[in-house]
């Protein structure tokens, strides 16, 4: 069930930014195997990168296909780049149909989706882009601190998600990423 925050912001994922030994967790399969229940829902939101084959067990709900989608896993098996790339490139045929038709897959956009649309594209193209790497929140689990919009306008959004990929450039190569739905 989505958050809605004091801020007008509704949660709907967030990434958790995991140390590579956070609680003396060594083995990363068995702790990503047991992740998810009810509460939790994985979201395959991100891309892994080509040789994660080898490595499967150690993606969070990896699925069918290539490139493979998954909800997570260690950064050296994560194409964040492709990630950021293909949800821009989505965004921008969204946006290209939002200014043909005035909708979006379909259906008219919300309020807030609205006033990103109206943003401009270059500014709808970037939130997309980042937020499918960092969710609508980024929880630092090593600091239990948390990254969330300040408020549901354009510049908010996109102040986050600016922050939270600029934060998360500092994770190391096996820290873990997981995205859920809540």
């Amino acid at each position: 069930m989505p958050i809605r925050m004091a801020t007008s912001v509704t949660v709907r994922t967030v990434t958790f930014w995991y140390p590579a030994r956070h609680l003396g967790i060594t083995n990363w399969r068995v702790a990503l195997a047991g992740l998810f229940d009810d509460e939790l829902r994985p979201v395959r939101r991100m891309i892994a990168a080509p040789h994660a084959g080898e490595a499967r067990g150690l993606l969070a709900a990896p699925g069918e296909g290539q490139p493979t989608r998954c909800a997570g896993g260690p950064v050296y098996l994560l194409d964040l780049a492709g990630t950021g790339a293909q949800a821009a490139e989505e965004a921008g045929a969204r946006h290209d149909a939002w200014s043909a038709t005035g909708r979006v897959c379909g259906r008219r956009p919300g309020r807030v989706e609205t006033e990103l649309l109206e943003a401009g594209r270059a500014d709808y193209v970037t939130y997309h882009s980042q937020r499918r790497v960092v969710g609508d929140a980024l929880i630092i689990m090593r600091t239990g601190g948390w990254l969330h919009p300040t408020g549901s306008g354009p510049q908010a959004l996109i102040d986050h998600v600016r922050l939270a990929v600029s934060t998360l450039s500092e994770a190391a190569p096996d820290d873990v990423l997981v995205t859920v739905a809540v």
